[in-house]
């Protein structure tokens, strides 16, 4: 998890400073792009947002909200925060499945 600029955006893209979630596999490092899920501090707790504790504090993952970031420009080791949960992420894991029609016991 890092803190992220998802600056600019527009109309309901999440923006400014906030905290995002990798989901991308490792076996896409190479990559210069990364995949990541936005955890605003106000969101609102909805069906859809997947409930995580980011350094003691709940907070929700907006998965409907997953989107790509440059790596070198977003994630800079300086704005690494910390890891979330093996049980945190395997909320996310399911949600984004269901987002994504991925497991049909899911859907």
């Amino acid at each position: 998890m890092y803190r992220i600029n998802f600056d600019p955006s527009i109309g309901h893209e999440q923006e400014g400073l906030r905290y995002g979630i990798v989901i991308q596999s490792n076996f896409y490092s190479a990559l210069s792009t990364t995949l990541v899920i936005p955890t605003p501090q106000g969101a609102r707790p909805v069906h859809f947002h997947v409930p995580v504790w980011v350094k003691g504090e709940k907070t929700y993952a907006l998965v409907e909200q997953l989107t790509t970031v440059d790596k070198t420009r977003r994630l800079r080791p300086e704005r690494y925060i910390s890891t979330l949960s093996a049980e945190d992420m395997e909320s996310v894991s399911q949600a984004v499945k269901q987002l994504l029609g991925l497991d049909p016991n899911l859907l």
